[in-house]
């Protein structure tokens, strides 16, 4: 008689939860290919992965607190004010779940309470960014400190996309260098991609709504150049010169899709990424994606940028000084004077973001994030 093989033992889910903002979640609505997976933070990848059992919250993060509290909290500690919301987490959460992935602090800050009367539970993860920004803008920077430090040493790890937040938190003693883990912030490569007809229109573009954007130092600088400038923020009290194009709104209120984006990345002479100093990763998001397009992306060099050994001047981006108006203006006249060096510089850009700064590699390196955090627990399961 022969005998049947026996099957493997069946492996035990890796179970993965990520909490992140319900307007992100809206994109996994559309067809596959009509939106970019790099706000997800790993989800889109891991969920794919075989094993791992990886699920999706989506919340709002809005205060269910009255009105007045709600400024109250924000105007003293200047930490999101979303407390009570954050409270109505199941507890189940923490014993469904081998790790629990979050942009958001007062959720991790609620879930931390809950662990103190456990000595198990999911492993928390934050993804975390200016921290700085929290700490400067606070009434109390003490008191925002202390509830930062207090929350950040009791998560099993901190995600950071810039080599500054980094810096920030350790010298600053708000987490153990153990627990902070740089990531490099990737874009989706199979979204963001050069037009097939190398068409480039005749306007320099710029895009954001971050308060980290300097369109005023931009706008001084761009001489008679077109530009295309989308974001909801107040840029200036004058009145825009003719050859500016100012558009209001955002991904939310559908003034601009995806694809709407990708186009005008894709049909623009170059993007222009102006920042204010500042040690928080800001701008990367629109330059990777500018960049996967294959075009070239004059950036603020802040003390933020998310990689100074990647981001290379003249090579895959033109890096300035933040707020230098000559330095961002003799930029914008080089790049528009040689469309040689805007495609070279482009070109070097597609390549870098397709090596160190695609969504898939970004998926990868959180997951191996959870699965160190996580190893103790389930060798001993």
């Amino acid at each position: 008689m022969v005998s049947s093989p026996v099957s493997p033992p069946v492996a035990h889910l890796f179970r993965v939860l990520f909490i992140l903002p319900d307007g992100r979640a809206k994109r996994l609505q559309f067809d596959h290919g009509a939106f970019p997976d790099e706000f997800f933070y790993g989800y889109c990848q891991l969920a794919r992965r075989e094993g791992w059992q990886v699920d999706l919250l989506a919340r709002g993060f809005h205060s269910s607190l009255g009105f007045y509290a709600q400024k109250l909290i924000h105007w003293f500690t200047h930490l999101s004010p979303d407390f009570s919301d954050a409270a109505g987490l199941n507890v189940h959460l923490l014993e469904r779940n081998d790790a629990i992935v979050s942009m958001s602090e007062p959720v991790l800050f609620m879930l931390a309470l809950r662990q103190l009367q456990r000595t198990d539970g999911a492993k928390l993860v934050l993804i975390l960014m200016g921290a700085e920004k929290r700490i400067e803008r606070s009434r109390a920077p003490w008191a925002t400190h202390r509830i930062l430090r207090w929350l950040l040493h009791r998560l099993a790890a901190i995600i950071v996309i810039g080599e500054g937040e980094r810096d920030y938190l350790i010298t600053q003693q708000l987490a153990s260098p153990a627990r902070v883990h740089l990531v490099q912030f990737g874009v989706d490569t199979k979204f963001w991609v050069p037009a097939g007809n190398d068409g480039v229109g005749d306007y320099v573009l710029a895009i954001g709504n971050d308060d980290g954007r300097d369109y005023d130092v931009l706008l001084q600088a761009i001489g008679s150049h077109r530009l295309r400038l989308h974001t909801v923020r107040r840029v200036t009290g004058a009145a825009l010169p003719s050859n500016v194009t100012l558009t209001r709104g955002d991904w939310t209120g559908q003034a601009l899709s995806d694809l709407d984006l990708r186009a005008l990345y894709q049909c623009s002479r170059f993007v222009v990424t102006p920042l204010k100093d500042s040690t928080q990763p800001q701008g990367q998001s629109v330059t990777l994606q500018a960049m996967a397009c294959g075009k070239a992306v004059i950036l603020s060099q802040t003390r933020g940028l998310w990689s100074r050994s990647l981001m290379r001047h003249l090579e895959n981006c033109y890096l300035v000084p933040s707020g230098d108006v000559p330095s961002l203006r003799a930029a914008i006249e080089r790049l528009a004077a040689d469309p040689g060096l805007c495609a070279q510089i482009g070109a070097e850009a597609r390549r870098s973001v397709e090596r160190h700064f695609s969504s898939d590699l970004m998926g990868d390196r959180i997951g191996a994030i959870l699965q160190d955090v996580c190893a103790p627990v389930r060798q001993a399961c």
